[in-house]
């Protein structure tokens, strides 16, 4: 049912009234900027369980590992499907490059882009009351490549581009020392003329989009965009054009706007957004950090303070952060480093013992579960997987059944988003969909990305000389070990019977995994 312009003559609470109910039999189109779980099943799981009709475009317009997504064909579907949805959400980068990594490999010309961003006009012009949402991403800038994610230059020059480009990002905030500016030189000469021209030029069409998509938005063609910013660095390339885009956009509220970083928890966060919309939804939030850097942290791969960024995502999703409310609809938990230095999840110091920061910080945790509040839990202590020592003293204490939402994956503001997102909506869910996600969660941030990815790749992918980035042959072998190790991980930790799980690799690589939780 569509939410009629009348509805602003009726009484304020018959208004929130008839939105609740328009909400849950709303129907959502969703473009996802990809196939992989984070980007498609996972968002489309939560809005399931939340009650929503969700459209997505059949697979094999979609961009997967091993092929482009269609952009003209997704705008076809959009064209075709878009007159039985309450709200749209969109992702620019499939819509104009094909995907995620189709907007960094890409060999389209500008007037191919320029077409494509225009049918975003020939959208609001055929559904002017629809509810659009658009999100997109700062091309990134990470340190190092492999698997074909990016142009082939970059696997081998990468570092010397990230580092480059991150000095020339300081000489213009700062300044440079006489030996930065002899380490700018040196990469300089380092990197083919012809690989950086390719870079840069890549990253200027990037630029354009973003800057046409904020000038759209200004113009009241999207409800809100979300603009990502994908693997960046406190100086880097992504922060450069960050900066400059901030500027272009800083006439428009934070209402209709916002940027942070990351780019694989945008798709939820929207989602969060148009749910609350539909409904007349401005959840409160109070945010509780746990004991050391807190929100003063800049984590890996990001350029901006954690506190920034948590309110930033949770004004995107739609809510508002308080201090200290009366009565909040959610509270999220940081778990944050003590130092304020994001390590790997993978690494030897990632262990089960509790420190007096981490028993403190899970005693909050127990007391908000213990008085009735939906809590959330952002874990970020760690880059690309859980705590083991905060997730074993929750499992301890009975406490992993009792959230309404855990995220602890890949970047900061990935985890973020998805514990902000999944927490304003699991509320809304059924009791056994609300332990369901959980339990996904729990399978892949805590039990493969933490500790399961790392022994596999010690025990089976170098021992047989292969490749993390490229299974093949060893993905059969991989995947049984996989589900055995998820399988033992719940018998230990979880509340559902082992045999109801499966766990695959969809991107042929050990970066990421598809967790599936049979119903009984």
């Amino acid at each position: 049912m569509k939410i009629k312009k009348k509805l602003i003559i009726v009484p304020l609470l018959l208004v929130f009234m008839l939105g609740i109910s328009a909400a849950q039999a709303a129907t959502i189109l969703y473009v996802p900027q990809d196939d992989r779980p984070v980007s498609l099943e996972d968002v489309v799981d939560t809005a399931e369980a939340a009650k929503l009709t969700v459209l997505a475009p059949p697979a094999e317009l979609i961009a997967s590992r091993d092929k482009k997504g269609d952009p003209d064909q997704l705008w076809q579907w959009v064209k075709d499907h878009a007159g039985q949805a309450d709200a749209l959400i969109l992702s620019g980068d499939a819509l104009i490059y094909g995907g995620l990594v189709d907007s960094r490999t890409h060999e389209f010309g500008e007037a191919v882009l320029k077409a494509r961003l225009e049918r975003f006009q020939e959208l609001q012009k055929a559904h002017p009351f629809t509810r659009v949402y658009v999100y997109s991403t700062v091309l990134r800038t990470p340190q190092g490549s492999a698997g074909g994610v990016e142009p082939a230059y970059y696997e081998q020059y990468g570092g010397n581009i990230f580092q480059l480009t991150a000095l020339r990002d300081k000489e213009e905030v700062e300044g440079l020392t006489k030996k930065e500016k002899k380490l700018l030189a040196s990469n300089l000469a380092i990197i083919p003329p012809d690989a950086l021209a390719d870079w840069m030029q890549r990253r200027q069409k990037n630029f354009d989009i973003n800057s046409s998509l904020i000038e759209l938005n200004r113009q009241g063609l999207f409800k809100f965009f979300l603009l990502g910013r994908d693997d960046t660095a406190p100086y880097s390339q992504s922060h450069k054009e960050s900066r400059e885009l901030s500027i272009l956009a800083a006439d428009l509220p934070q209402s209709r706007f916002q940027t942070f970083p990351g780019a694989d928890q945008l798709g939820m966060v929207l989602l969060a957004r148009a749910y609350n919309d539909l409904t007349y939804r401005i959840p409160i939030v109070k945010v509780n950090y746990a004991a050391g850097a807190a929100k003063d942290s800049i984590p890996s791969y990001e350029d901006q303070k954690v506190g920034q960024s948590i309110v930033a995502h949770v004004v995107a999703a739609g809510g508002i952060v308080l201090n200290n409310p009366l009565k909040p609809d959610l509270i999220v938990n940081v778990n944050t480093s003590a130092t304020g230095k994001t390590l790997e999840a993978g690494s030897r110091k990632n262990t089960t013992v509790l420190t007096p920061a981490l028993h403190q910080f899970v005693d909050a945790i127990q007391a908000q579960v213990e008085a009735g509040k939906q809590v959330a839990v952002a874990d970020i202590s760690f880059a690309n997987g859980a705590d083991n020592a905060l997730m074993t003293e929750l499992s301890r204490r009975n406490l992993l059944d009792k959230l309404s939402a855990y995220s602890g994956w890949n970047t900061a503001g990935n985890t973020v988003g998805y514990a902000v997102g999944q927490g304003m909506l699991t509320g809304l869910t059924d009791d056994q969909d609300r332990k369901r996600l959980l339990a996904v969660r729990y399978l892949d941030d805590w039990a493969y990305q933490a500790n399961i990815r790392q022994a596999l790749t010690e025990e089976f992918v170098y021992p047989n000389s292969g490749s993390p980035v490229y299974l093949n042959e060893l993905k059969p072998q991989l995947t049984a070990e996989l589900e055995k190790r998820e399988r033992q991980f719940a018998e230990q930790h979880l509340w559902l019977p082992p045999e109801q799980i499966t766990a695959t690799f969809p991107w042929n690589r050990m970066f990421e995994v598809n967790v599936n939780i049979a119903p009984e």
